[in-house]
């Protein structure tokens, strides 16, 4: 038919989670930043329609939900890439207080998890992924270091 000779010409874009970073701590949230990269290639554009997805955190036995995300919509050249930056916020406590106790042991194992839907011309369809990256102690003791000068500057800004 010709849907299954399109579709036996497209290819599945590339989804690869590039880096975690961590852009805050406090006592009650958690500041991630993911870079996600999307590649296509097709020699047509496609269009990311969602990514929906799920940050989940593990040390060992456990595995636990920090967050979970969609960036929406975003088009991709043919042959092509795009670099997503994708903001995600965990405002559980006890999710915070584990991922603390976790990384005082030497760090802990961030899975990325999830599902681009694409669509090209008539055609969409689905590719997963999963991506597991470390977080160590010292990219947390960088990110309080760093949130601490901020909150100095704000404090000199006020006495201005």
């Amino acid at each position: 038919t010709t849907e299954h000779s399109c579709m036996s010409i497209l290819r599945d874009p590339v989804v690869t989670l590039e880096d975690i970073r961590l852009r805050k701590i406090t006592l009650s949230s958690l500041d991630l930043e993911l870079s996600v990269r999307v590649e296509n290639p097709n020699l047509l554009g496609v269009t990311l329609r969602e990514l929906p997805f799920t940050v989940l955190c593990s040390s060992g036995w456990t595995e636990q939900q920090l967050a979970s995300g969609n960036p929406g919509r975003v088009k991709i050249d043919a042959n092509g890439s795009t670099v997503l930056r994708i903001p995600v916020t965990s405002r559980n406590a006890a999710l915070i207080g584990a991922l603390a106790a976790f990384i005082t042991k030497g760090g802990v194992q961030v899975t990325v998890r999830g599902t681009a839907t694409i669509d090209a011309v008539l055609f969409g369809w689905s590719v997963p992924f999963e991506k597991t990256l470390p977080v160590t102690m010292e990219q947390i003791t960088g990110s309080l270091a760093g949130e601490r000068k901020e909150e100095r500057h704000e404090l000199d800004q006020h006495r201005l």
